[in-house]
């Protein structure tokens, strides 16, 4: 079997989705037999094309078209072609962005990440997600199969998509990376700790700093917790600005939440196990999300949890995490004072590291290469 995969998502600043090929086809690398994969990149810097892990099994077909004009030429004229791009025709197209390219032959398979966009635009920014109900409605009947990360995201596209078949939507988990399978060791902590000048206990969240995320509830959540205790634990906003606003940015680094309230706005790959090790808890009070990996990448670091109790959430944390009411202030509150039990944090540490081993990314990749395979029929 021949798989074509767009590999774009895996070039410039990874976001979700190239993160999520890069680990798949890590994963998959390893489980490959006969079957070839060929991963379409264009314009790959020799960083980008590192990326994929290429072997006798997996290989790149790099085209240097300018951006601009190939995407008007897809748009006007419906070419090139993923075969065109590709170097030749394959059994099976996989879209891990759940945006497919033109496509003559071939089985074509969509990734959805996340609905939280279409059922909430007033999230989103940008054409990306404005146009994300009518990429899918497109390819309703076109498409063979939709795998997605969550039973949450599943029932979320059989209610928006009425004329989407459930038995073209395929769960397939994400899985944990190894860096985050254990805590950090303690002197990599402190190191973590020293770069980034965190001198006081803190709890964390990570993540890009988007409306959805429900940052501004949960740092006044924090402050009334502060305001009741005597404690100098910090809160640690950790990730990029994303579309957060301006007003919220200027809240947080108002010079009364000084040693209060701390935006790290990159934090290095390396340094992101130690961090979450090294803090008391991690914090996840999201409104929505399709999965919600920096659960389990904090469960696998050995630090208690806590998080919304709302969407694929649950799903993902099942009895590992305290889970809070997302609109709630007061129980955010109550949350942050209840994680300073230690014999609560030892409770969810244990039960987190047990949880972990649900998400591998093994089974991830043995579970995809799978689908590929029933959809794409025997060998001709």
């Amino acid at each position: 079997m021949i798989i074509g995969i767009d590999g774009t998502c895996m070039q410039g600043a990874r976001t979700g989705a190239g993160w999520y090929l890069t680990h798949l086809l890590e994963a998959i690398s390893h489980h490959l037999e006969e079957d070839k994969l060929i991963v379409w990149m264009n314009n790959p810097t020799p960083e980008e094309r590192s990326r994929v892990p290429e072997n006798r099994f997996i290989t790149v077909n790099a085209t240097h078209y300018p951006w601009t004009a190939l995407k008007m030429t897809w748009n006007t004229l419906g070419t090139p072609t993923m075969e065109t791009l590709l170097g030749r025709s394959a059994d099976l197209c996989f879209y891990p962005n759940y945006l497919p390219l033109p496509q003559k032959t071939g089985k074509q398979v969509l990734f959805v990440h996340d609905l939280a966009y279409l059922t909430n635009p007033e999230w989103g920014q940008g054409t990306d997600f404005k146009n994300f109900k009518k990429n899918i409605e497109k390819q309703e009947e076109k498409v063979d199969l939709i795998l997605t990360c969550s039973e949450f995201n599943r029932q979320e596209l059989t209610r928006q998509f009425a004329g989407l078949k459930d038995s073209k939507i395929r769960v397939v988990p994400h899985g944990l990376s190894k860096e985050f399978s254990r805590p950090a060791p303690a002197d990599r902590v402190q190191r973590v700790k020293d770069h980034y000048h965190l001198k006081h206990p803190y709890f964390l969240f990570v993540g890009t700093l988007e409306p959805r995320k429900n940052l501004l509830r949960l740092v006044h959540a924090f402050l009334l917790f502060r305001q009741r205790h005597n404690f100098d634990h910090e809160l640690i906003l950790a990730g990029p600005k994303g579309w957060i606003g301006e007003e919220f940015l200027h809240f947080i680094q108002a010079p009364a939440l000084a040693q209060k309230v701390r935006w790290i706005q990159y934090v290095a790959p390396e340094d992101l196990p130690a961090l979450y090790s090294g803090s008391q808890a991690f914090v996840f009070p999201s409104l929505k999300e399709g999965f919600g990996l920096p659960l389990l990448e904090a469960m696998g670091c050995g630090t208690p949890v806590m998080a919304s109790n709302s969407a694929a959430i649950p799903e993902v944390a099942g009895d590992a995490a305290l889970l809070v009411e997302p609109t709630s202030i007061q129980e955010w509150c109550q949350a942050f004072e209840r994680l300073l039990d230690p014999a609560l944090a030892a409770d969810l540490k244990r039960k987190g590291q047990a949880r972990i081993s649900l998400f591998n990314w093994n089974n991830s990749a043995s579970q995809t290469l799978a689908a590929f395979k029933m959809l794409a029929g025997p060998r001709r």
